[in-house]
């Protein structure tokens, strides 16, 4: 059985396999967000201090991936909002889950918040209003999920987004159809429990449908098509500010309601450029000048505040220094682990450093960075670290000391 074959037999499992609603574990009506870091913290503060200034009451959850991305005194920092940390690694210990690299965490938060009915935001985005009124929309309580669209694609664009390989992928019937953009989703659990099933397993196996899509992006629409699971989309289509930095999304009515910066985040330390029409700006720098009197991003890791696992691949890593560098498709070459991180021989745009970290099971993870996030994530396979990249090609990577075959 190929890879192709294996996998669509994974999924056809995983589709008849469904676990049913367990009621008894959700209830009410709150936000999640994913975040954590030097980079997305600062994001989260900003979306969260913009939705109580705003009137907003719901209760927030806040989901990260293991104590290296926040730490308690960021979670002190936000529990006087009304925020919720909860640890992912944790969760996925007691509801097992293959894969929470990066954008795998969303599903997984939304399935496992506490709440009954969730409004995801991405951490990056800036609400204009109270958002809760979307919960009471008649479409989304008549379907019980409620999708916006995304900027280039779908019926009337001439722009094909999805390629036939990725509806393949799916075990769907190739069509044309709106790109849906993700950085906010409205989902009653109960009434989505499993489109939100079959997103949590293609998102658990990103290491193979990645390859189809870009991040967890349109596994909530495609599982959804594939449960047969009803949905509501916004009929308006969203709007871009500046360079493409920002989109922006609107209510029923047509009106603006969310600002998401997926093409600039919002930093402590480097400047944040305006963008032309883009609302409450002054008040999220505001926000930005109160986090930055309260807490400052640590300017790095030390090996003395790794762990047993995390200690040991890095002495080894070190020790080897010198890596072979293989990319399908695009050939290989040789990348120098520095023990600061930084990647010296081979660097790149998209190998500029480098950080290991314990996975949620304890595995050691090894990821490849740009400036700003990782460009792939590896584990180990015998003594060969393996993964894809997160960007552009996706295609799979793997690295090897230099000179072993």
């Amino acid at each position: 059985m190929n890879e192709r074959e294996s996998h669509r037999a994974m999924l056809e499992a995983a589709l008849g396999d469904a676990p049913p609603y367990p009621a008894e574990r959700f209830a009410g009506r709150g936000i999640v967000l994913c975040a954590g870091g030097d980079v997305y913290f600062p994001c989260a503060w900003v979306c969260i201090g913009m939705l109580r200034r705003l009137g907003c009451t719901l209760p927030v959850e806040l989901w990260y991936r293991g104590p290296r991305e926040m730490t308690p005194a960021m979670i002190a920092l936000l529990e006087p909002l009304g925020v919720t940390c909860v640890d992912a690694y944790d969760v996925a210990r007691r509801q097992p889950y293959r894969r929470l690299d990066s954008w795998e965490i969303k599903p997984f938060a939304i399935a496992w918040s506490r709440f009954a009915e969730v409004l995801y935001l991405d951490a990056d985005n800036v609400p204009l209003r109270d958002p809760a009124p979307l919960f009471d929309l008649p479409a989304y309580r008549e379907r019980g999920a409620l999708f916006w669209p995304d900027r280039y694609a779908g019926p009337g664009t001439g722009i094909e987004w999805l390629k036939r390989e990725a509806w393949d992928a799916c075990g769907l019937p190739y069509r044309v159809a709106p790109e849906i953009e993700a950085g906010q989703l409205v989902i009653d659990k109960q009434k989505s429990w499993r489109g939100l099933s079959m997103t949590q397993h293609l998102n658990e196996h990103s290491d193979y449908y990645y390859a189809f899509f870009l991040g967890d992006k349109d596994t909530f629409h495609l599982s959804w098509l594939r449960t047969a699971t009803p949905y509501a989309l916004m009929p308006w289509r969203p709007r871009t500010l500046g360079q493409s930095e920002v989109i922006v999304q609107h209510d029923a009515a047509g009106a603006p309601l969310f600002q998401h910066r997926n093409g600039g985040k919002w930093s402590l330390v480097h400047p944040n450029r305006r963008v032309p029409g883009f609302e409450l700006e002054d008040v999220c720098l505001q926000l930005l000048d109160e986090l930055r009197d309260r807490w400052t991003p640590p300017a790095r890791v030390f090996p003395a505040d790794f762990t047993p696992t995390e200690s040991r691949c890095y002495e080894e890593l070190c020790a080897a220094r010198h890596f072979e560098y293989a990319i399908d498709g695009g050939g290989a070459k040789t990348i120098e682990l520095c023990p600061d991180f930084r990647i010296g021989d081979g660097a790149a745009t998209m190998e500029a450093a480098w950080m290991i970290e314990d996975d949620k099971d304890g595995q050691p993870l090894l990821s490849i960075r740009n400036a700003n996030a990782p460009t792939c994530f590896l584990r180990r396979d015998g003594g060969v670290w393996r993964g894809r990249w997160l960007v552009y090609h996706r295609n799979r990577v793997s690295l090897r000391p230099a000179g072993r075959a």
